[in-house]
């Protein structure tokens, strides 16, 4: 199967453009809704200020995002089109109320200043990575190395603060930016592989899936990227 996928024709411009329209698409009403979701918990005082004091509850919800991502990655090519929209768009719940305390931590014009800023960066990484012809999927295992490096440097550098009661500042600073070059490096790199993907749609017996999927890569880029550009704010 895979030999007769790789032959066939590519599909045309226009197909690979609606594919990657209906990805975008559903990328931006994750979004929404993320937003949305995550307004409204933030003026629940006492939820917001149960989640900035108990570890467990982050954790928990963290575990929970965690489940769901795995459940979309490994089953939405099994399941029905419809059935990996709603995983989507839940998860995407579930992270407006993970990040609803940036409420709280930011003024509405900071959110809103950043926000701008974010939707330009990532348009033009994005447009990057349709614009250049050369296969860059070897780049991919590189940028994942270093896409754990850096979870596991954050995650060594809260865990640290947790215990002592002190943030390692520079360290902290120095991952921020860091990630911020990495999250931009890979919503080019997602969108080059993405474009790639669209154009063997017509030899794809699973399209519907393949658009949860790529949603869910430029959601999770555009997230994190949104994130640590509002913490640099600061």
């Amino acid at each position: 199967m895979g030999q007769a996928i790789t032959a066939a024709a590519p599909a045309s411009e226009t197909k690979v453009n609606v594919f990657l329209a209906k990805i975008y698409l559903l990328m931006f009403v994750g979004l929404a809704i993320t937003g949305i979701v995550s307004y409204f918990v933030s003026e629940y005082t006492q939820f917001e200020t149960r989640l900035a004091t108990n570890p467990a509850l982050v954790w928990a919800l963290f575990i929970v995002q965690v489940i769901v991502v795995h459940v979309i990655s490994a089953r939405v090519m099994k399941i029905a089109p419809g059935a990996g929209v709603i995983l989507f768009l839940f998860y995407a719940a579930l992270t407006g109320v993970a990040i609803s305390s940036i409420f709280l931590l930011y003024s509405d014009d900071q959110i809103y200043t950043v926000f701008l800023i974010t939707s330009a960066t990532f348009l033009v990484s994005g447009g990057i990575g349709l614009i250049i012809k050369k296969d860059m999927s070897g780049s991919g295992h590189f940028l994942f190395m270093l896409l754990t490096g850096w979870f596991l440097a954050w995650l060594a550098s809260w865990f640290f603060s947790w215990i002592t009661g002190q943030a390692l500042t520079n360290l902290n600073w120095a991952l921020n930016f860091i990630g911020i070059a990495i999250f931009v490096a890979l919503t080019a790199w997602d969108t080059n592989q993405l474009k790639k993907m669209g154009q063997q749609i017509d030899s794809h017996p699973h399209g519907g899936g393949l658009v949860v999927i790529g949603a869910l890569k430029l959601y999770l880029d555009y997230i994190n990227l949104f994130l640590l550009l509002l913490r640099a704010s600061r």
